[in-house]
């Protein structure tokens, strides 16, 4: 059976291609190479924790059971501690710093196993020279007790999103938004505030049977999160929004 090993992190210029290999090199020193899989990188805006939390929870909705994922994303001024572990559903194996990346992640599937790292101390790159190694062990089968000291679940560091919050856009500039929808009928006249921007929107089911330059709200493809788009145009570039700014909706009188 195929294992998978997926890199989800700000570092996807030359640094993925040293962590990938590292965890190659890693890999043939354990002579485990045969059906593991290192995938393509999987990218995160840079120093976001809150976009890295949405990646990691998407990527697990996506791939088999047994999955190693690494989180490489740590903007913190100060060091914090490296766990690894596993969850109860879908027996995943993630490694990262503890910096509330794994809030959405280990609400959904639930901690079974829960590490600090072994911490060998500061070195620059810890993703490469820490993380990497600690993902092919993990990957070639050895447990993750043999690779870290026992931590407390209640020491996870957590992360709030609030409603209306922008937790990923794309390269189209569609927003996806932590909320839940009302039952809104096709063509609703929205107004949306984001930013202290006002403008206005329509509600539909399929954005691009709108047309080009309409701003739309609309059931989008992750995790039941409602995206908001500029139809055909890149709409957050035009507002200059970004993850974390938040979005509110009101029907038009």
């Amino acid at each position: 059976m195929m294992k998978h090993i997926v890199f989800i992190t700000d570092c996807s210029d030359i640094a993925y291609s040293e962590l990938r290999g590292t965890a190659l090199s890693e890999l043939a020193k354990l002579t485990a190479q045969d059906n593991i899989s290192i995938e393509p990188v999987v990218s995160v805006k840079p120093f976001s924790i809150l976009n890295g939390n949405f990646v990691l929870r998407l990527m697990a909705e996506s791939y088999p059971e047994g999955t190693v994922f690494s989180v490489i994303l740590n903007p913190s001024k100060n060091r914090p501690e490296r766990l690894l572990g596993r969850t109860k559903k879908n027996n995943f194996l993630f490694v990262g710093a503890n910096t509330g990346v794994f809030e959405w992640f280990l609400r959904d599937f639930g901690v079974a196993e829960l590490y600090e790292l072994k911490d060998p101390g500061f070195l620059p790159f810890g993703g490469k020279y820490v993380h990497a190694p600690a993902v092919a062990k993990l990957a070639s089968g050895i447990p993750p007790a043999e690779l870290g000291n026992p931590f407390q679940v209640s020491g996870l560091r957590k992360l709030e999103i609030l409603p209306g919050t922008i937790v990923h856009v794309d390269n189209f500039g569609l927003m996806k938004f932590n909320t839940v929808l009302p039952k809104f009928e096709e063509g609703a006249r929205l107004r949306i505030t984001v930013k202290g921007l006002s403008i206005p929107a329509v509600y539909s089911t399929r954005m691009m049977n709108r047309e080009t330059g309409e701003w739309v709200i609309y059931p989008g493809s992750s995790l039941g999160l409602p995206e908001l788009g500029k139809v055909r145009q890149n709409g957050a570039l035009e507002l200059g929004v970004a993850e974390g700014d938040q979005i509110f909706i009101e029907i038009e009188k």
